[in-house]
């Protein structure tokens, strides 16, 4: 679980000049889980051998 502080320290630097280039992007503070499943078509890893036959014609 990630802790409080790293929000903040977020938040800080975000607000600091040191950041004054970054602007329009969106941070994901989730310890790396979405990076676990990114991508648009990771949802074909979990597809069955039926679900890959029914798609073939």
């Amino acid at each position: 679980m990630g802790e409080h502080i790293e929000l903040a320290n977020l938040a800080s630097f975000l607000m600091c000049d040191g950041s004054a280039y970054i602007n329009g992007e969106v941070v994901t503070i989730d310890g790396g889980e979405w990076l676990q499943g990114a991508g648009q078509f990771n949802f074909l890893r979990k597809m069955s051998d039926a679900d890959w036959a029914a798609m073939k014609p």
